[in-house]
């Protein structure tokens, strides 16, 4: 019998648990829920800049429908380029700040509301790290303002003695007043 009818069919179910798995995975690994209320805020505003009865004196609408493109535009950068949220977030922040001069107060104030919060969610997620134990890495700079940058006990040194990147540096010898003049 060939080895292809002697295997198993896979059940149905466990194809269903993978792109279950897959799309839950994909959610965790970007700012979700921040784009998912930045784009509510974002159609919020662009329906009350088209909005018919809202068109008075004090709205401009082409502009509002920018403004609306660009939280959009932002929510959906959040979601397809997670590596640069900051940016996208606080320019989400921003336009929907400056949505409430230009569409009739942000969309009743709601979709300035939405889109704000969503930039600030947004901008608040981290990814999170799989793996076992955490490793603290100092950070170069600071570790030297603090004067423990190579700073290593090893064999033959003395603990606070000079590390590695030290040992070559020898101090120079003092000098006295007759070598000055």
């Amino acid at each position: 019998m060939a080895a292809h009818a002697r295997a198993r069919p896979r059940p149905v179910h466990r194809s269903v648990g993978n792109i279950r798995r897959a799309g839950r995975d994909w959610r965790r690994s970007r700012p979700f829920l921040g784009a998912l209320i930045a784009i509510t805020g974002g159609t919020e505003i662009l329906f009350v800049s088209l909005s018919p009865t809202v068109h008075g004196t004090r709205t401009v609408v082409p502009v509002g429908v920018l403004i609306a493109g660009g939280i959009l535009a932002c929510a959906l950068l959040l979601l397809f380029d997670p590596a640069q949220r900051s940016v996208y977030a606080t320019a989400a922040v921003l336009l929907a700040i400056s949505a409430l001069t230009t569409s009739h107060l942000g969309g009743y104030l709601v979709g300035t509301m939405l889109g704000a919060a969503g930039g600030a969610v947004a901008f608040a997620w981290v990814p999170r790290v799989r793996g076992g134990r955490q490793v603290r890495i100092p950070i170069p700079g600071f570790t030297l303002i603090r004067g423990e940058g190579g700073l290593t006990t090893g064999p033959g040194r003395l603990p606070g003695g000079p590390g590695p990147d030290m040992a070559a540096v020898r101090p120079a010898p003092p000098m006295d007043r007759s070598d000055l003049g």
